[in-house]
């Protein structure tokens, strides 16, 4: 591009020749419209002087450099800096600037409306001035090993103390600055999270209160995941299990229980798990550490997700060994009261009083399904004079030896009753009375062949008459009893020692 070319403003032209013919380079930048296109050009004109041999000045050279690029670049640059800016000034984040030392060198206005500082009050002062101050220390550590290190950008968060004296806590991105590869200056945006740390906090005084009320309670609680893995237990849990903490999570239910508890805790947490429902009081037997079983009584309820998806299980365990142990004697002190309360002592086979409990119980069966029943009722011989001779004590021992043996004679479905003294009654449910007989001769027969020493040198030998009678419909109860009690006696008129029956 020629000078002839350009129109040049005359009093940049003069300050240039005159430049060049004191031996100066002289430059500068202007816009040039073409004379024979009138397009108008950014262009950068050096003129530059030329000197003799002696060092004289000669004459000048000029150098013209179209610069329509870098003029549009920076422009660019200027309006993406304006863009910026405006962004900076009107964001509601905090946003600022420090020096390599720390020191502010931009505040935006959201930076100095939430800190309550004017500009000039901010600028220059120490950013350390800010930070509560037993956080300042491990602050300013943070911001110099990301200094010291080149980390380019980081996040923390830590409190501020605003100019109110109110402390506000804030999460913040910090990036390095660089010029020439050095750092020169850090730049901040920093977020108010005042009511999300308020939050945390709350939460996690929430947490320690239900962390310590779990830990002081009496009864286990445990939490496990899906699969049945404990997740977090409480000491209580610990001390019933006979394992430390560390040792049952990631331990599954399965390791400690019995085969019976595994299914059924199986099933429940399955049923759990697909309705939602919590359960009570499960019972299960548990086998601690030490090989102890025991048992304990469980609830459980389902742990879900912030998005409600089920995540695990949660549930308090009561060791209830003791009170199952407890219950257990009562049953069988009940049971055992209950027993001697119809059981004869002496001779271990039910009372009178039971008798008719039971021969009521089967009537009525007999008359509902038509099944025969036999009544048996025997009396010892002569046992009266048995006791007269020997004493009771001799004749207690009789008594007693006869129960054992009916009791050997006798089928699980048959019962056996000490009617009063010496006189028995056998219930012989389905039986015939042909049937009926076969069981009496058996009882006859196995009592004669026992041998009693009530004196020494003596061998006695007891025997029992029998009467047998088989029911008939709609037969009054007492007219049945007394029908074959009549039977026994007749068989003692005839001789004693023998069975005696209507057929």
């Amino acid at each position: 591009m020629g000078l002839n070319m350009l129109t040049l403003p005359d009093q940049h032209l003069v300050a240039a020749v005159k430049l060049a013919l004191d031996g100066k380079p002289g430059y500068y930048d202007d816009d040039y419209r073409s004379t024979t296109a009138g397009k108008v050009t950014p262009v950068h004109i050096l003129f530059a002087p030329i000197a003799s041999e002696k060092g004289e000045v000669v004459g000048g050279i000029g150098i013209i450099e179209d610069i329509t690029e870098r003029k549009r670049a920076d422009e660019i640059l200027k309006e993406s800096e304006e863009q910026y800016r405006a962004l900076v000034e009107n964001a509601s984040d905090l946003v600022f600037r420090l020096d390599d030392a720390g020191h502010f060198t931009f505040v935006n206005p959201a930076a100095l409306r939430i800190v309550g500082y004017g500009e000039k009050e901010l600028i220059g002062k120490h950013y350390a001035t800010l930070i509560r101050p037993d956080m300042c220390e491990e602050a300013m550590k943070f911001f110099g090993r990301q200094f010291v290190k080149g980390i380019p950008n980081t996040y923390s968060e830590y409190p501020i103390i605003v100019k109110d004296g109110r402390e506000i806590w804030v999460g913040q991105n910090t990036q390095l600055l660089f010029q020439d590869g050095k750092v020169v200056a850090f730049q901040a945006v920093a977020r108010d999270i005042t009511e999300r740390k308020q939050a945390q906090e709350k939460l996690q005084k929430s947490e320690e209160r239900y962390r310590t009320i779990l830990e002081d309670i009496d009864e286990g609680y445990f939490e496990v995941d899906l699969a049945g893995h404990f997740t977090f237990v409480n000491d209580a849990e610990c001390r019933d299990l006979g394992y430390s903490r560390e040792e049952l999570i990631g331990m599954s239910y399965r390791h400690y229980s019995d085969e019976t508890t595994k299914k059924k805790l199986y099933e429940i947490f399955y049923n759990v798990y697909n309705t939602g429902t919590p359960v009570k009081r499960i019972p299960g037997q548990f086998i601690s550490k030490d090989g102890r079983r025991h048992f304990n009584e469980l609830s459980a309820s389902l742990i879900r997700d912030a998005k409600g998806k089920p995540i695990g299980f949660r549930g308090i365990s009561r060791d209830v060994t003791e009170r199952r142990q407890a219950e257990e004697a009562l049953q069988e002190s009940e049971k055992r009261y209950q027993e001697l309360s119809i059981v004869d002592e002496l001779t271990q086979l039910h009372n009178s009083r039971h008798f008719y409990v039971q021969l009521k119980i089967e009537l009525e069966r007999s008359s509902r399904y038509e099944l025969p029943l036999t009544l048996l009722l025997f009396d010892l011989d002569d046992f009266k004079a048995f006791n007269d001779a020997y004493g009771h004590v001799e004749g207690d021992r009789v008594l007693s030896r006869l129960g054992q043996v009916v009791k050997r004679c006798l089928r699980e479905t048959d019962s056996a009753y000490r009617y009063g003294g010496e006189e028995f009654t056998i219930l012989l449910p389905m039986t015939i009375s042909a049937d009926g007989a076969f069981t009496a001769e058996r009882i006859r027969t196995e009592l004669r062949k026992e041998t009693f020493s009530p004196a020494p040198g003596r061998a006695v030998h007891v025997t029992v008459s029998i009467g047998l009678g088989q029911y008939k419909p709609q037969e009054d109860m007492k007219v049945f009893v007394h029908r074959v009690d009549q039977l026994m006696y007749q068989g003692k008129k005839n001789g004693k020692n023998r069975i005696y029956s209507e057929s």
